[in-house]
């Protein structure tokens, strides 16, 4: 196989290799690559170098997903990524878990959070890979959680090592997550007991920032009964109800400016703001009343 000579490898081009991971076989082939990764550290930063340059194409993606790629491995290749960008100027290690996190989907994200050890050392990340669980495998989560002799409260206590601007940032950039947790604290099913202060403490300021953004929640409810937002989204940009983008404008102008890419990106995660177009007009507009008091 091509994966087993060092010099296809070292000699290939971006396309050649694009052209590789969309090729390759499944099951056995891909198996058997996986296991010469984990064998040889140096083979396996390479072929994660590549990825790396490849991050953004389906096939690393679809490559990414694939079960025959251990959690191991991809416990790997995201920190490979994290030295990477720590190299960068401005580095953020929040922008870049928004940013890994999409290469995985819902099944993906779960294996890696079986991690327990691992994930335990980065609640960051953890919380980013939570937010991309699906109600399915959100279950499944509850299920490994439940073997693991972890409760509720252990879930919940790995936002206290997070500064709140953090914990704000994920939620909003993750509607589904904001959800769920929401739904865990207000649930007599998931009733959680408070030890000590430190914990009580902790719950409260969870409870501050979800009722923050549970206010954004309403606003988008209020859009969701005012306008046919189905309708809409089949509809140019043009001939849509504008009065709807005036009332997201409005409430966004009232907060401060650090705020609104994030709860813009909530806004567009709960259907309000439909599509590309709109939040690129939206976030035009802002920019024009930060610096003439208008929007157009």
């Amino acid at each position: 196989m091509r994966w087993k000579a060092s010099q296809f490898w070292k000699n290939a081009s971006p396309n050649e290799l694009l052209s590789f991971f969309l090729t390759i076989d499944k099951g056995e082939d891909l198996k058997s690559l996986a296991e010469h990764m984990l064998a040889d550290i140096e083979f396996c930063d390479l072929v994660f170098e590549y990825l790396w340059l490849l991050r953004s194409e389906d096939a690393t993606k679809k490559f990414l997903n694939d079960e025959s790629i251990t959690p191991e491995l991809l416990m790997r290749f995201i920190y490979f990524g994290y030295g990477k960008q720590f190299l960068a100027e401005k580095f953020d290690s929040n922008s870049y878990f928004l940013q890994i996190r999409e290469l995985f989907n819902s099944a993906q994200s779960l294996r890696i959070l079986s991690l327990g050890e691992e994930m335990d050392r980065d609640p960051t990340l953890k919380i980013h890979l939570l937010s991309n669980l699906d109600p399915q495998t959100w279950e499944a989560y509850f299920d490994l959680l439940e073997e693991k002799n972890m409760t509720m409260q252990t879930l919940l206590g790995i936002f206290s090592n997070l500064r709140e601007n953090e914990i704000r940032k994920i939620l909003l950039n993750s509607h589904t997550l904001y959800y769920y947790l929401r739904m865990m604290m207000v649930s007599g099913k998931q009733e959680i007991t408070i030890a000590d202060d430190k914990e009580k403490e902790n719950r409260k300021r969870l409870e501050n920032i979800l009722d923050s953004i549970h206010v954004w929640e309403t606003f988008c409810l209020d859009l969701k009964d005012k306008y046919d937002l189905k309708h809409e989204s089949n509809l140019t940009p043009k001939e849509r109800d504008s009065h709807r983008l005036s009332q997201v404008l409005k409430e966004l102008t009232k907060i401060p400016s650090i705020d609104r890419s994030d709860v813009l990106i909530y806004l567009r995660g709960n259907g309000v703001v439909l599509d590309a177009w709109e939040e690129t007009t939206v976030k035009s507009a802002l920019s024009n009343y930060d610096r003439v008091g208008k929007y157009f």
